[in-house]
This record gives C-alpha cells, structure tokens and sequence, in this order.
C-alpha cells in the first residue's frame, strides 16, 4: 500500500501481517489494527514492528510460543490506541512536528542505550556526547538525552511489585494467561518493554518507513538459515568470557570502576560504590563471580539488617574486621542498629550496576540474580522519611551565638561578640532562604552570583567543583532580600576579584569527603542545642522540606514556580515539554514572602 513494511488494506480495516523466522516455524503472523485511519495504522505499524523484532528475538532464546507473541502485540496496540485518542482529545494539540521529532528521538536513544548497556548508560560519557555532535545534534538534543537516561534509567532494574516494573508485570501476566511468573521470565519481559519502547520512538522519530533498518536486518538475521545453528553451550560460553574478562570479584570491581571512570562519574561516587562492595565480598566471602547465587545477595541484605548505623565511621572500626563489628553490634541499642532502606536499597543498585556490567561481559548467569524481592517497601510517605523544620525550628537555630554574637575559636558555641560568617554561618541561611541542596551551596563559585534582569541571582550548575543530583537541579535563583543585606553579593565580588574559585573557601574537601560535611558535627550540635527533643528526624536537609512546605502554603504561588525553585522536575511529559522557565521576578516574588531570619549584622558587634 506503500504506507509502510508490513502493513496492508484488509476491507475497511488496516491490518500488520510478517512472516516469522524460518527457524521458528516461518508461519504468517496477522494481527488486525482495528483503524481505517492510514495515519493511526503507520504509527500502530512502526510500534508493533519494532517490538516484534524483540518478541521473535526472545522466542528463538527463551521459546515463547506463538500465543504468547500474538497476545503481546495485540496489547501493544490496545495500549497504543488508548494514547492516540488521548492525544486526539486533547483540544490545544501538539507541538511543531520538529520538536516533536527531537523529543522522539531523546527518548527513544536514551531507551535503546539503557536496553544495551542497562544503568551504565547513565550518565551519558563525554565521549557520546561529542560523538552525537559529530552527527549534527544540537545541544539541547543532548541535554534532552541526558535527562531521559536519568529518568528511564530506573527501567534497568524496574521491581515488578513498584513503579514502571508493575506495568511490565501486568502485560507479562496477561500474555502467560497465568498471575505467577519465574524471575527469568520477567527479567525478558523488562528487557522486551525497554527496547520494543525505544525502536518505536525511534521509529517515530525518523517518520519513514526505513526508519528502523537496524531493526529490520536483525529480524533477516533471525530468519536467515545461518540462525539455525546450534547456539554456543552455557559452558562454551562461559569458557569464552573467562578467556577474555578475569572473573574475580575485584578484577570484575576494577573493571567497572574504570567504566565509571571514562563515564565522567566523580571519584567520590566511585569510592562508595567500591566501599559496598568490598563489604560484599566480606559479608559473602564470594572471589568468583562465577560462583554467585541469589542466596548471596539475600544473605548481603541480611546484613545491612544488623550493621550499626555507625559502621566504620569512626577511626577505632575501620580496621576491625566485619565479623567483630557485628559482635560488637549486638551490645548496641536497637534504635543504633541496622541500615536505612534509602541505604540498603542504594547499595542494591550499585550493585546491580556491577551484575549488569558481568553480564555484558559474557557471565550471562548473573542476569538471573533479582534484586526485587529484597528491596524494602515503604513504610511511610516520602515527605515523612526525613521532618520539614517548621518556622519555630528555623527561628530558634539561627539564634544561637554563631548568628547572634559568639565567643572565638574554641568558644564559638558560647555567647560572645564576635561574628564570624564563613561556611557554617552562611550554609544554613541560604537553605533557609532558598532551599538549595547542602552541597549545591557549598560548592558555589564567587563568579556564580550575577545580576540577571536587575536581580542578584544564584546560577546553580555543574562546575568543576562539584556536580549536580539531577538535571532540574540546574535552575537560577534569586537572593532573597535579607542575603544582600547580610553582604553576600559583596562577598562574591571580593572573592572573584582575589581569584577564590569557592565562595565558601573554608568548606573545600578532599575529594572523597561531601562538600559541606565540614559543618555537619557543629549544625548537630547546634540543632540539638536549639530544637532538645523536637530535633529527631531533622537534619540540614530539613531546610529544604520547610522551604518546600511554606512555598506550597503561599497563596497565588503556582506548583511550576515552586518546582522551579526547588529543582523538581515537572510531574508528567506535557509539563516538561511544553512549559517555559519561570521568569526570575516570578521566582522573587515568591522567595520573598520566606520568613526573614533573627540574624544580628556583623557590624552591629565587630565580627567579620
């Protein structure tokens, strides 16, 4: 019909019929689009094109039948014409068909490289990202790839009982026509949903029927003579990765650490992911990846159970052995023992990055260790893990002599008339004025405060100090009117001018230290101090929940401005696409209703 490959006119009906693969029966496989739309069936034919060269993939690894291949296409498209009417209703229509394309092709990339390469494919390699300029990409093409592999990444390990993995559940339940399903059998579906995903929008993307070539040649592959031939033996297989990759732990730990060394991640992150694996391999005495079993990782997860929260953090442990921790771990109050599940759920995904790494690498037997299962569940809302401060909280802090007058040196905990405004000065007023991130303040350069439409304004992005959490954490802030007061623009310009590249130069670490983890012993104990026993669950970051908090009990203050200043990204595609920044005398407007702070001016007592 020259619509599209594999696409015909069936009476008043459109209809996808393909061929399968010689080897697995070369049987017609014909599914109605349920559409006389020629527009709606293109789309409908790309879509259940590119997932079928995974299905046929998938049925020639794991045997899926061909029902169960039918049943699959046929949800795709139920699903698909589901997203069509919505688009249709939606009265204000879509963007030019040019962004539309970019977007396409941002989110598609990004799914076809985390198909590939799991969650090593974020965060996107300097390397990769020249490579895509060579092919013409713009900028904000790069960008718009890198924030779609920051929020698809999750699909590498996606749980089925939480988040996108329900979804993969759900369809691979309806297809088996059964609720129970092996992990083998969902670990193909994940893989299945991430790259039948990813060849549709990059299908889309191109908007021709030669669009998915690369797909395409796959499929021939899979149905040419030569894909009968017998498939290596598991033992051959993994013979042959042994003769390329050294298949002990370290050697595999080593490896990925000069992976995330090329990606560009700081060396900070790499050491801790190093850390949690190291205390792998002594929690599970495992030497050989080859001998690795899921019963290893539910006995790591057993572990972390009955640490002390104060695992090797002071000098005295970081020699004992582990086997002496955990003894001495069972004299300890309850309340001190175990890990917390964002802890234990973090080290699980680091080292489902490292499984994924052995697994590219030919030890394909680690694709069957799950780490679903052990991952703990919420037992409270987001918002309750850690406690906003509430305005009495933060009033009662910044009274404490470090903001009202203290003594020098060792009395700075006492009243005094001194003042002195370095980092631990400066750090909690920002938070509490604007809500930053700890480490977004205290890895401000001098010359990343400017005047942007007439407002003194913070420009929080990656530098070479530090990067970023996520990619909405770019944003620019404006000062709150008490920051100029208090002297900090002219602190940034006199800082700029001797050549400081901090804006807070007391603050600088080494390079596996957090910046801002030089205040953190002294805002304890003046948390403890000020707030006796309204402290617990508090801690600096509880800043930013009672930025959050009064900015969201404003009146007139619109939830895309609140996002914007806090560095959130917006809650669905059209809101990230569609809307611009908030302008910055927007963002002032609701900065400047944030209760002023009980501060006493240097001046007024001879500090500095």
């Amino acid at each position: 019909m020259g619509l599209q490959t594999n696409l015909y006119r069936r009476g008043a009906a459109y209809v996808w019929r393909r061929r399968i693969p010689v080897h697995l029966g070369g049987t017609i496989l014909q599914i109605s689009l349920r559409t006389n739309d020629p527009l709606i069936a293109r789309r409908l034919g790309a879509i259940v094109s590119a997932e079928s060269n995974s299905v046929f993939d998938t049925m020639t690894v794991q045997g899926l039948s061909r029902e169960h291949a039918r049943k699959f296409l046929e949800q795709i498209i139920v699903r698909e014409m589901k997203k069509i009417a919505v688009l249709r209703s939606e009265p204000r229509g879509r963007a030019d068909t040019a962004d539309d394309r970019a977007h396409d092709w941002a989110i598609g990339t990004a799914l076809k490289m985390i198909s590939e390469t799991g969650c090593e494919a974020d965060p996107l390699t300097d390397q990769d990202a020249e490579h895509l300029r060579r092919e013409g990409r713009s900028e904000q093409d790069i960008d718009r790839l890198r924030g779609h592999l920051e929020r698809q990444s999750e699909l590498a390990y996606a749980s089925p009982n939480e988040g996108p993995g329900v979804v993969i559940a759900e369809q691979l339940r309806e297809t088996l026509g059964r609720k129970q399903f092996q992990a083998a059998e969902y670990l193909v579906a994940r893989q299945l949903y991430i790259a039948g995903r990813g060849a549709a929008y990059l299908q889309s993307a191109h908007s021709q029927s030669n669009g998915f070539d690369g797909a395409m040649q796959l499929a021939e592959q899979l149905a040419s003579p030569t894909a009968e031939r017998p498939a290596p033996t598991p033992t051959a297989a993994i013979d042959e990765a042994v003769a390329a990759y050294d298949p002990a732990w370290s050697a595999l730990v080593g490896r990925f650490s000069a992976l995330k060394t090329r990606q560009k991640v700081s060396a900070q992150m790499i050491d801790q992911m190093a850390k949690v694996f190291q205390l792998f391999a002594e929690a599970t005495g495992v030497a050989d990846i080859r001998n690795l079993r899921q019963t290893h990782l539910a006995q790591f997860v057993d572990v972390l159970r009955t640490l002390p929260q104060s695992y090797r953090k002071s000098t005295k442990d970081k020699d004992k052995s582990l086997k002496q921790i955990l003894n001495e771990a069972k004299a300890k109050p309850t309340n001190q023992i175990g890990l917390s599940d964002a802890t234990i759920n973090r080290n699980l995904n680091y080292l489902g990055q490292l499984f994924t790494k052995g697994a590219s690498e030919g030890y394909q037997a680690l694709t069957l260790i799950d780490a679903s299962s052990l991952r703990p569940r919420k037992s409270q809302r987001d918002r309750d893990v850690r406690a906003a401060y509430s305005v009495d909280d933060v009033q009662a802090i910044l009274r404490h002599p470090v903001w009202q007058g203290s003594g020098k040196g060792k009395s700075w905990n006492k009243p005094g008339t001194f003042i002195e405004q370095d980092g631990l000065y400066w750090l909690p007023i920002i938070a509490a004025l604007t809500g930053a991130r700890r480490a977004e303040i205290a890895g401000l350069m001098p010359d990343e405060i400017e005047i942007l439409e007439g407002i003194p304004t913070f420009r929080i992005k990656p530098n070479r100090i530090r990067g970023l959490k996520t990619l909405a954490s770019t944003r620019d802030l404006p000062l709150h009117p008490q920051l100029v007061e208090l002297g900090l623009v002219a602190r940034a310009t006199q800082l700029a001018a001797s050549g400081s590249d901090l804006l807070f130069p007391d603050l600088r670490t080494p390079n596996d230290v957090k910046l801002g983890d030089k205040i953190d012993y002294k805002f304890r104990m003046i948390a403890e101090q000020q707030l006796g026993a309204r402290v617990e669950n508090k801690s600096f970051h509880s800043f930013r929940h009672y930025v959050t908090t009064q900015l969201t009990q404003m009146e007139g203050v619109p939830d895309r401005v609140i996002k914007d200043i806090i560095g959130h990204t917006g809650n669905n595609v059209t809101s990230e696409r569609y809307t611009q920044t908030t302008p910055s005398e927007a963002k002032l407007a609701a900065i400047r209703q944030l209760p002023r702070l009980p501060i006493t001016a240097p001046d007024q007592l001879g500090g500095r």
